[in-house]
Formats: C-alpha cells, structure tokens, sequence
C-alpha cells in the first residue's frame, strides 16, 4: 500500500523550523522517498520567503529581546516535575492556525500594496498625460492669437557649427509679448538642458524657457514683456535647469527680420 503524504500543514512547519523531535525526523525520513511532497515542502517554503517579503522589516527594542532571554533563563531552571503535562494536539492546533492566518494576512497586505501601488501609476500617468494635454492647449490658443495678429512674424533658427543638429522656428508677437517655439535638436547630454533665449538690439539676452529635444509636437509657449523687440532668438546648451544668462555655446540661431 502506497504511503500517505505527508500533511500540508506540517510542511508549512517545517518550512518555518518550527517542527521539531520524532515529528520532524519522520517527516524528513518520508521526503527521502516522496518527490511529490519534497515538491510541497518547496512551495512551502516560497510561501514562507513571500510573508518575509510582504511584511515591512521591524527591527524589535533592545528592552524586548532582554525580556525574552530573561523569561527563557527562567523556564530552563523550572524542574520538569512542576511543569504540565504537555498538550501537543492543542498547541499544534494553535501554532498552525496562526501560521495559515498570519500567510494569509501577508498574502492580503502585499496584493493591497501591489492594487495601491498599481494605482498610483495610473495615477501619475493620468497627471503626466492632463499636464501635456494642458500644455498643448495652451500652445493652440497662443498660436491662434499670434498667427492671427498681422505684425507676428517668424524667426528660423539654424544650426550652428560644431554644434548639434537641429532646426526650429519661433512665431512671435512684439506688442504681445507672446510667441510659440518649435522644433527638433539632437538630445541635450547628461546634466545639460536646452535653453531659449530673445536676444534684443540692446542690453542682455532675456529668458525664453527651456525647450526639450524634440518639440516638433509639442511646442513651447514664450511670454514675455510686450513691446521687447527681438534682434534674434538663440538656444544654448546649459546646466540642468538652465541659467539666468547664458553661458554655455549657442546651438541655434535665428535673427529677426
């Protein structure tokens, strides 16, 4: 007759290294034969790395651990005569409830973690895709205003040498103040941003903005003083975040008419 496998809950046992004496030698003696429960025993002890996983790592007071040893010290002097009866059934029963309920509980907190964690990036994809959305619209209305507007006029800025490839064109208004940058340049390099500038005939660059590689879909909306005419628009390359004046090479150029 075919040996019984072994129960399921003594597998979970011992996978904790919580079963021990004749239990767990006849348990080990029965997996030397049974590839099928050696199979359970390893899933088991998946089960047992995932409550690891899922439960957030708790570091317990020193004051705690004292205790504890304190309270083992004085159970070992305790003469076997006075202690009770052991109630194996009843213990066993306990121990394996507060496994299934504590796997259970773990398996619950790390699916809430993954819903919730799942939902905030649907969330930050939801605000990425509103912020774009936003951002296009109000580059719609400027381009509408603009290009309706009879004295806008548009600059094309031409790359330079040595510099990246790249070309765009920036549609702007004087008395507005308002323009709409767009175009396409090489990726900027690590730790460096694209920034746009009005060059006028007289004083220092004014900040324009930073404009991103690839514009040609999204354009950048410039607003700036009304009535700052523009000698010519440049982009340089700088510092991540850019800066209040230029300091790094121009990278396109385009002067006014």
């Amino acid at each position: 007759m075919t040996e019984p496998h072994a129960n399921p809950e003594d597998l979970d046992l011992y996978a904790l290294g919580a079963l021990d004496g004749e239990d767990k030698q006849t348990l080990e003696a029965h997996l030397r034969d049974c590839p099928y429960c050696r199979q359970q025993l390893a899933a088991a002890r998946q089960r047992t790395a995932m409550m690891g996983l899922a439960a957030p790592a708790a570091a317990p007071r020193p004051q705690v651990k004292a205790a504890l040893m304190d309270k083992v010290r004085t159970e070992k002097q305790v003469p076997i005569s006075q202690t009770a009866p052991p109630k194996t059934g009843k213990k066993r029963w306990g121990l394996r409830f507060s496994l299934g309920f504590g796997l259970a509980t773990a398996l619950l907190a790390f699916a809430t973690y993954e819903f919730a964690k799942q939902d905030l990036d649907r969330g930050k994809q939801l605000r990425q895709l509103q912020a774009q959305l936003a951002q296009d619209a109000a580059a719609l209305q400027a381009m509408g205003q603009v290009t309706g507007a009879p004295d806008s006029a548009q600059i094309t800025l031409l790359q330079q040498a040595g510099g990246p490839p790249g070309q765009a064109r920036v549609l702007y208004n004087t008395r507005m103040g308002l323009g709409v940058y767009s175009g396409q340049i090489a990726p900027a390099p690590s730790g460096k941003s694209y920034q746009l500038w009005l060059v006028p005939s007289s004083g220092t660059p004014v900040d324009a903005g930073l404009v991103d590689a690839n514009q040609q879909n999204g354009a950048v909306v410039v607003r700036l003083t009304p009535g700052l005419a523009p000698k010519a628009f440049a982009v340089t390359l700088e510092p991540l975040g850019g800066r209040p004046q230029p300091t790094g090479p121009k990278v396109l150029v385009g002067a006014a008419g």
